[in-house]
């Protein structure tokens, strides 16, 4: 009779638990939908900017205790548990990121990126047909709705705070799907279009995630698109951030995904000048990462970029490249006379050119000290026309690279020495000291600005060596 008692007992007890477990479930289920539901409409909610300023300054409901956590609060906390990985809600949540760290003006110029014509011509033809009130209505309207760009950075830098970024590189650590990847990717690359948040959002994680991402040789279209912004996502992290806060394994394994991105025929100008500006930061930092360059072929990569349509990569490049010297991989490419002839070009075409030009002299400046460099400089046939157009210029920044390059090179002495001395260069500089001998009616005569006041007292002391030392 215990025994019947022992075995009622037992299979109520086991009814319960299972009654327990499908009730646990259930609620579960019923929680996951309702904050699935939400999701939903706050992903549609956060479009409007009045909405993204409530949530990133701590929006929380009227009469709230003080230990409630604020909607942003809430956001991280569910982008981090466990579950988040589940597809929908995780793209909820990656486009609500997303949209909170971007402007409505922002948006409508991507919208047309690619287009035959731009937002603003757009724009304009759109006036055509619209009335002075319409216009003046419409005005008042944008001004009301939409985001200047201090209004996005410091939303931006509230966002980081908040721990956004350590919650977006848990999204995209469990996310299976690429539209989701691809929507973390653009939210992470446009927060780092902010400068100030750009270190706490490598300590949070997304450099290292950005990095782990670039793997695989052989990318469908796809995951072509989502390495293209994991790549852009470390170029914008790294334009400024001091390189020495970085482990050697961060910085060294940049500079393959940032190649590849100058490589890339299919990203964006903007995108090619942010790879090649933080390839000119890491380069400049240390020789190991100057090494990791080489063995990433880079040097070809980087003098095909200074062929580009675009300026500034042009300019991005040449600096790049600048910060190279005087690796002996480097100073071998720059002494061969094709390639020292196109760093001539670019040095001599300061009017049309003048940044490329400022950095290709400082380039040749900075690598007159080796040997076989000053020779192969001083025997190229446009050495003479080199010496007398720098010094002629009148651009003071191209003029003081070029009196430290002449410098540089006659302390070679002997053919160097001889080489510079048949340009010219002594008569100019004496007769340059004399015209601007009295500094403080120079500054007062010409007006210059700080900056040039400290190119002018740089290039006398210069044109002063070069007397000098002849």
């Amino acid at each position: 009779e215990d025994d019947d008692e022992e075995e009622a007992s037992s299979k109520a007890k086991e009814k319960a638990f299972s009654m327990t477990k499908k009730i646990a479930s259930s609620t579960a289920k019923e929680e996951s939908t309702s904050m699935d539901r939400g999701i939903e409409v706050m992903a549609y909610l956060v479009s409007k900017t009045f909405v993204k300023e409530k949530v990133a300054s701590g929006y929380k409901p009227e009469g709230s205790p003080a230990n409630r956590k604020s909607a942003l609060q809430r956001l991280v906390e569910i982008a981090c548990a466990p579950n988040s990985s589940d597809a929908q809600m995780a793209y909820g949540l990656a486009g609500i990121f997303n949209l909170l760290a971007v402007s409505i003006e922002t948006l409508r110029k991507e919208a047309f990126i690619g287009k035959e014509i731009t937002k603003d011509q757009y724009d304009q033809l759109q006036a055509l047909g619209k009335t002075e009130e319409e216009k003046e209505a419409e005005a008042k309207k944008d001004e009301r709705e939409g985001d200047d760009p201090a209004s996005v950075s410091e939303r931006i830098r509230k966002l980081a705070n908040a721990n956004v970024p350590r919650a977006m590189v848990k999204l995209l650590e469990g996310s299976s799907t690429d539209t989701t990847q691809e929507k973390l990717l653009e939210g992470m690359g446009r927060m780092a279009s902010e400068p100030s948040v750009r270190g706490i959002m490598i300590q949070q994680g997304c450099l290292t995630t950005c990095l782990q991402l670039d793997k695989g040789d052989k990318p469908n279209e796809s995951e072509k698109k989502i390495l293209r912004q994991a790549r852009s996502c470390v170029a914008k992290l790294l334009v400024t951030t001091n390189p020495g806060i970085l482990t050697v394994s961060q910085r060294s394994g940049s500079v393959g995904p940032l190649l590849k991105l100058v490589k890339d025929n299919d990203a964006l100008d903007l995108m090619h000048f942010e790879a090649l500006m933080s390839l000119t930061n890491l380069a400049g930092f240390d020789d190991e990462t100057k090494n990791r360059v080489v063995a990433q072929k880079g040097i070809p990569i980087l003098g095909y970029a200074m062929f580009s349509d675009h300026e500034m990569v042009r300019q991005a490049a040449t600096e790049a490249l600048c910060n190279m010297v005087p690796h002996p991989e480097f100073m071998e490419y720059l002494v061969k006379e094709e390639n020292l002839r196109v760093w001539i070009a670019f040095s001599l075409d300061y009017e049309e050119n003048f940044a490329c030009a400022r950095a290709a002299v400082g380039c040749l400046a900075m690598a007159a000290p080796d040997p076989a460099f000053a020779k192969a400089l001083i025997k190229n046939q446009n050495f003479g026309e080199l010496v007398r157009t720098l010094l002629e210029c009148g651009q003071l920044e191209v003029m003081h690279r070029g009196l430290a390059l002449i410098v540089g090179l006659i302390e070679h002495g002997g053919e160097c020495r001889e080489a510079v001395i048949s340009t010219g260069a002594k008569p100019f500089c004496e007769a340059y000291l004399t015209s601007y001998s009295d500094e403080k009616k120079t500054m007062k005569d010409f007006n210059f600005s700080p900056a040039e006041r400290g190119s002018l007292a740089a290039t006398l002391s210069l044109a002063k060596e070069v007397v000098k030392l002849l």
